[in-house]
C-alpha cells in the first residue's frame, strides 16, 4: 500500500511537470529551463514512490521521524514559488532580448539616415 505522503508527492511531481508541459506547449519557456524543471519534477516523484528513499533520507539526517506536514508544505509552496519566479524570469529575458532587437534595429535605421544625408549633402 502507498502511504499518504507518497501520494503527496506523486501529485506534486505531477503538478509541477504538467505546468512545465504546458509552459513549454505555449512557448512560455525555454529548453533548458524545461529540462531543469523536468527533472526536478521526475526526482520528486521517484523519491515519493521508493519508500526506502526515505529511510536512507532519515539515516543520513540523524531522525527516526517522519518530517512535519508543515515542513512539507512549506517546502512544495517555496518550490512553487521558485518555478513561478524562474518563469517570470524566462518571460523578462524574452522581452528585454526583443527590446535590444528593436533599438538595435532603430539605430542601424537611423545611422543609415544619417549616412545617406551627408552622401546627399555632398
Amino acid at each position: 500500500m502507498i502511504e499518504r505522503y507518497s501520494i503527496i508527492g506523486i501529485a506534486f511531481s505531477g503538478v509541477i511537470i504538467l505546468l512545465d508541459l504546458y509552459l513549454l506547449k505555449k512557448d512560455k519557456v525555454n529548453g533548458s529551463t524545461f529540462t531543469r524543471w523536468f527533472i526536478i519534477g521526475f526526482v520528486i516523484g521517484i523519491v515519493s514512490l521508493v519508500p526506502a528513499t526515505f529511510t536512507f533520507i532519515y539515516v543520513i539526517l540523524g531522525t527516526e521521524v517522519l518530517i512535519s506536514a508543515v515542513t512539507v508544505a512549506s517546502f512544495m509552496s517555496l518550490l512553487l514559488l521558485i518555478f513561478y519566479l524562474d518563469y517570470r524570469l524566462n518571460s523578462v529575458n524574452d522581452k528585454l532580448m526583443k527590446l535590444v532587437a528593436l533599438v538595435s534595429a532603430r539605430e542601424y535605421d537611423s545611422n543609415r539616415k544619417h549616412e545617406n544625408e551627408s552622401m546627399n549633402d555632398k
